[in-house]
């Protein structure tokens, strides 16, 4: 399984980045979500989760260098990348064809592509969930939660993946959407997810992700009312209209720009990695 390593991935971030204004953007619009803080070291994901202590430091440096938790940040890394396997369209992108016009609102039915590209990154989520946390299944996904970066890349999921793309699907419950997401796109889900990382790979990603409709559905719930606010306050920073048109059609993977490009999960998955190092040495886990 390919790896990378979480400083050669959060230290290409700075805090004018587009990426970073559009998470920070996302993140504000939901009610008492935890604040977003920018960092881009071990050591700032360290001070988030206030770990002061020196000798659990190096141990979150000794986790970080572990196998899994570079196969996970590698994961992360891939999802941005269409050539990768793990998706076709990203969720920068959706946005972008939104503010250009060429995208509608949709459902699962009338853009099956999209859909299995929403049901392949729940995997690589669940994966990322497997990979850098500790425990049974459920003691994972419970400590991927307590960390405000795993908060962060599961919003963003539930809004850029599901929520913005799919609106015209919001009508029905979180979670009751998920399940029938997942029922209608799991067979293709295994055989694209298998192919990037494995059969081991995907039956640990598997695992989570039977135990993820619940809250990936409490997710977009948290998210589906806030689409017009989220739109509304990018406009305040993303380039003019017909510059966004003009990115989103040439845009293969990643959206970009001349000044930056948008690897949103690149960003996030590196700082859930991070923060999971931090909290297992503060924890002792």
């Amino acid at each position: 399984m390919p790896e990378k390593a979480i400083s050669d991935v959060i230290g290409k971030y700075s805090e004018n980045d587009f990426t970073v204004k559009l998470c920070r953007t996302i993140f504000s619009v939901v009610p008492n979500f935890p604040p977003f803080q920018f960092y881009n070291t071990l050591d700032g994901a360290a001070t988030r989760l206030n770990v002061t202590d020196e000798a659990a430091k190096t141990k979150a440096g000794e986790l970080a260098n572990q196998p899994e938790i570079k196969s996970a940040v590698w994961v992360a890394d891939a999802v941005d990348k269409a050539d990768m396997g793990i998706s076709v369209v990203t969720g920068v992108k959706n946005i972008l064809s939104l503010f250009g016009g060429t995208r509608q609102q949709s459902t699962f039915e009338a853009d099956p592509q999209q859909a299995v590209d929403a049901v392949m990154k729940a995997a690589a989520l669940s994966y990322i969930i497997y990979k850098t946390m500790p425990g049974d299944i459920g003691q994972k996904i419970s400590r991927f939660f307590e960390l405000p970066a795993g908060k962060e890349l599961t919003l963003y999921y539930a809004m850029a993946e599901i929520a913005l793309p799919f609106t015209d699907d919001l009508v029905s419950g979180g979670a009751s959407l998920i399940s029938r997401l997942f029922s209608r796109h799991r067979g293709d889900m295994n055989q694209k997810f298998s192919s990037v990382v494995g059969g081991d790979g995907m039956k640990q990603a598997g695992e989570v992700l039977e135990k993820m409709e619940k809250p990936l559905g409490e997710y977009i719930d948290m998210a589906k009312g806030h689409t017009g606010t989220v739109m509304n306050k990018i406009r305040e920073f993303l380039p003019s209209a017909s510059t966004i048109g003009n990115i989103a059609d040439s845009a293969t993977g990643a959206a970009a720009t001349a000044m930056d490009v948008m690897p949103v999960w690149s960003f996030l998955g590196s700082r859930a990695a991070a923060e999971a190092c931090a909290y297992r040495a503060l924890q002792n886990l």
